[in-house]
């Protein structure tokens, strides 16, 4: 019997050694990955990204860390392979779903891949675990805007009116872009007087750049209503932009003599 206790004894304090063993080795792993991490950060600051690629590749192969993921993604997408970011963004938020830094990342990659409806979907989620973030308030925009703007090329004009209510329905619907695209829309859904207010909100909340966009707008909306002085008038304003003034010529010319 004393034989047997001694036995099974001996078995726990292998066990154990090789569980403290074990721990002590995950454990030299992450400091070990910890300080490949640390390298690849000291490279990323200094704009070598191809080599804090590759030390963030090294810190992964030693331990799972949704930092290692993130910091991977950001250095590939400054190396526009953003592609590959989005697939390490995406591995982040799998160890940490409520990164919303990493959300933000993930939506900001995709809106420049044009994929603008998971890019809403990044955003919004970024927005939900840090309502005060203004790069997802800004980039959310940019990708409903994008999304509009993709819909109409396709003549999908409901589509793109709903998204624009929805857009508009948000807390950040002051974007001067949004308003543009958003009286585009609604010239093509036979509504000026909805184009009209757009537009010229559109013109208010843009401060930087030529306004001749907002303007061509306001001046078919015009039309639209036969309200054809307002509408010359706005087409004027337009053929000030060079990007317009042909555009803008030939509905002043057709309005000779209304």
């Amino acid at each position: 019997m004393r034989v047997h206790h001694i036995t099974a004894s001996f078995l726990l304090l292998v066990i154990l050694s090789l569980h403290v063993a074990a721990q002590a080795s995950l454990d030299q792993e992450k400091t070990d990955a910890d300080k490949l991490y640390n390298e690849g950060n000291s490279l990323f600051r200094a704009g070598n990204y191809s080599a804090a690629i590759e030390k963030y590749h090294a810190a992964l192969e030693r331990a799972k860390d949704f930092k290692y993921y993130y910091q991977l993604g950001l250095a590939q997408k400054n190396s526009r392979q953003n592609v590959k970011a989005i697939a390490a963004f995406e591995e982040a938020l799998k160890l940490k779903t409520d990164f919303s830094l990493g959300h933000n990342a993930l939506g900001g990659t995709l809106l420049a891949e044009r994929v603008y409806d998971k890019a809403i979907e990044a955003f919004k989620l970024a927005l939900t675990h840090d309502p005060n973030m203004q790069k997802a308030v800004q980039g959310v925009t940019e990708a409903y805007a994008g999304q509009a703007q993709q819909l109409l090329s396709d003549g999908k004009y409901e589509l793109a009116g709903k998204l624009i209510d929805d857009a508009m329905g948000h807390a950040h619907a002051d974007n001067p872009k949004l308003h543009l695209v958003a009286a585009m829309v609604y010239n093509k859904l036979d509504q000026p007087e909805k184009a009209i207010e757009l537009a010229d909100e559109a013109i208010k909340l843009k401060k930087r750049g030529s306004k001749g966009a907002e303007y061509f707008e306001m001046g078919l909306a015009y039309k639209k209503l036969k309200d054809n002085e307002k509408a010359r008038a706005a087409f004027g304003e337009a053929r000030k932009d060079p990007a317009y003034s042909r555009n803008a010529q030939y509905e002043l010319e057709s309005l000779k003599g209304r």
